[in-house]
């Protein structure tokens, strides 16, 4: 990770002296932020809409990015956490979309389509059953791969915080897959 961040200071730094070089930072992070907001909001076309906006604010606003314990990674997961948050705070329901659980690569076995698409569909409506604290910090951490401290920073919580909310996100998890009879 010490690389990464490396790669990273010196991506920005070249970023912020020549806008043109900001595309290196949207090339590596936007199908991570992409996926992150993808499983928020369950909307192909929103969440490319708002991956869209997220970089845009981004580039908008490098010159005042500043490295003060978080990474750029982490400001652009802060600014996508927010998005979807506003996005929420204007709706009253986002449905889901078909296609977004279609987005399995085809296989040969056309059963074997099917029996991955049913098990990322009960996946997915056992973690709408989650707060969206823990939707945010079981995400971050197991479909990003972020660090607590990371998660931390992003949540604008204390890493107690933020571990106490995926450990009961978990249980919660675990407590509906026992309760459903689910074989996940």
């Amino acid at each position: 990770m010490p690389e990464e961040l490396n790669w990273e200071k010196e991506a920005v730094a070249r970023a912020q002296k020549d806008p043109k070089q900001f595309g290196v930072l949207y090339e590596y992070y936007f199908p991570k932020i992409y996926n992150y907001i993808s499983y928020r909001l369950r909307n192909q076309q929103l969440a490319e809409d708002i991956t869209a906006d997220i970089f845009l604010k981004a580039f908008d606003n490098l010159d005042k990015f500043q490295w003060r314990n978080r990474s750029f990674a982490c400001w652009l997961y802060t600014i996508a956490r927010n998005q979807v948050v506003d996005y929420f705070r204007d709706k009253d329901f986002v449905p889901v979309e078909d296609s977004f659980l279609e987005s399995i690569p085809d296989e040969e076995n056309p059963e074997q389509l099917v029996v991955e698409k049913d098990l990322r569909k009960q996946w997915l409506d056992l973690i709408k059953t989650l707060s969206p604290a823990q939707q945010d910090v079981l995400l971050l951490r197991f479909q990003q791969g972020l660090k607590l401290k990371e998660i931390a920073a992003i949540l604008s919580k204390n890493e107690g915080a933020i571990k106490a909310l995926l450990f009961r996100g978990l249980k919660s998890l675990r407590k509906n897959i026992e309760e459903g009879g689910l074989e996940l």
